[in-house]
């Protein structure tokens, strides 16, 4: 009888006992709302504290107040110089004289004698700008007709080189497959009269078979020696017309190399000088941007005179139509900005 096997478990730990420790939530979430009832209570009481932190806050707005009012400021100082230029600008252009600015009249007219010296120089650079990109135009036209005609009359030299080309490589081809044909008709013939000797000196041949079988030999070996022949003479006329056909391929390829030589030869000739001309207007047409620059360069100097004459008739305010409505713009913007002072000065 066979034993029973008794299998013991290990018994697992017991689960451990939770330990107290901490605050409940509620207690600390009490505790929190005890002290903002205190801190609550005490801003209420205390009136003192009510007004710093007041204070604080109306401070904060009144700096961002300040910094709104100090943008507008800004802008409109700015729309002020502005019209100051213009009003300059349209007092030069509409020859406005008056005693307070002639010396401003006196510099915007230099600069305006610079700015035409510079204008003429201008036209000129771009007069001759163009004169020379119609000079090159031309010499491309003309190159490109020289080189068409050239190629013209080469086209049917070339197209008969092509031609016979083509001819010469089938001549080849014909006088190799003649050698050929003519190699492999000699060695059958040689073969056919190899077997003929054998047919003659073979003993065991009765004299009637051996009669038949050479006279088939020589048969078949006559027809041989005749193709061979005709093969033979053909040869040579392959090869004259091959001859033929080299002279006439190289007369035909030496016009060919007449005609590219001259296309080479204007190509050199026309290249050299358009690479010149477009040289030319390379440099020209940086001159013209540098007089460019002059010219922007000499009114950006203007600008700060406009300002100026602007700001003096502004004082001044010399009477006239085409500045009326200028001074009213004028005194719009410092209305606003005066404005614009009162309210940042209280704001100070």
């Amino acid at each position: 009888m066979t034993p029973l096997v008794t299998l013991q478990v290990p018994s697992q730990p017991p689960a451990p006992t939770p330990v107290d420790g901490g605050l409940p939530f509620w207690l600390l979430w009490l505790l929190l709302s005890v002290i903002l009832l205190l801190v609550a209570f005490i801003f209420l009481r205390d009136k003192d504290l009510r007004r710093r932190v007041s204070a604080f806050l109306s401070g904060a707005r009144r700096h961002m107040a300040r910094l709104r009012i100090q943008v507008r400021l800004k802008k409109e100082r700015e729309k002020k110089a502005a019209l100051w230029r213009e009003l300059g600008r349209l007092a030069w252009s509409e020859d406005v004289r008056a005693a307070c600015i002639e010396a401003e009249c006196a510099r915007l007219a230099a600069f305006e004698e610079d700015i035409a010296r510079h204008r003429k120089t201008w036209h000129d650079v771009y007069s001759r700008v163009e004169t020379l990109g119609r000079e090159h135009d031309e010499a491309m036209a003309r190159f490109r007709t020289l080189v068409a005609e050239q190629e013209e009359a080469r086209r049917p030299h070339q197209e008969e080189m092509l031609a016979l080309a083509g001819r010469k490589r089938e001549m080849l081809d014909a006088l190799e497959a003649a050698l050929r044909e003519t190699e492999d008709a000699e060695a059958q013939l040689r073969a056919v009269e190899s077997d003929a000797g054998a047919i003659e000196a073979d003993p065991r041949l009765a004299p009637a078979e051996r009669k038949a079988r050479l006279d088939r030999a020589r048969g078949k070996a006559a027809g041989l020696a005749a193709a061979v022949r005709a093969l033979r003479d053909r040869t040579p006329l392959l090869q004259e017309e091959r001859y033929r056909l080299d002279r006439r391929l190289e007369e035909v390829e030496g016009r060919v190399r007449v005609f590219n030589a001259a296309i080479q030869r204007i190509d050199a000739e026309y290249r050299g000088r358009l690479e010149a001309l477009e040289k030319e207007i390379r440099e020209w047409q940086k001159a013209k941007e540098r007089v460019q620059d002059r010219i922007v360069d000499v009114k950006r100097l203007m600008e700060p005179l406009f300002e100026t004459t602007g700001r003096i008739l502004d004082g001044a305010r010399v009477p006239h139509d085409e500045l009326a409505v200028l001074y009213f713009q004028i005194d719009s913007v410092d209305r606003t900005v005066a404005e614009l002072e009162a309210r940042l000065e209280r704001l100070t």
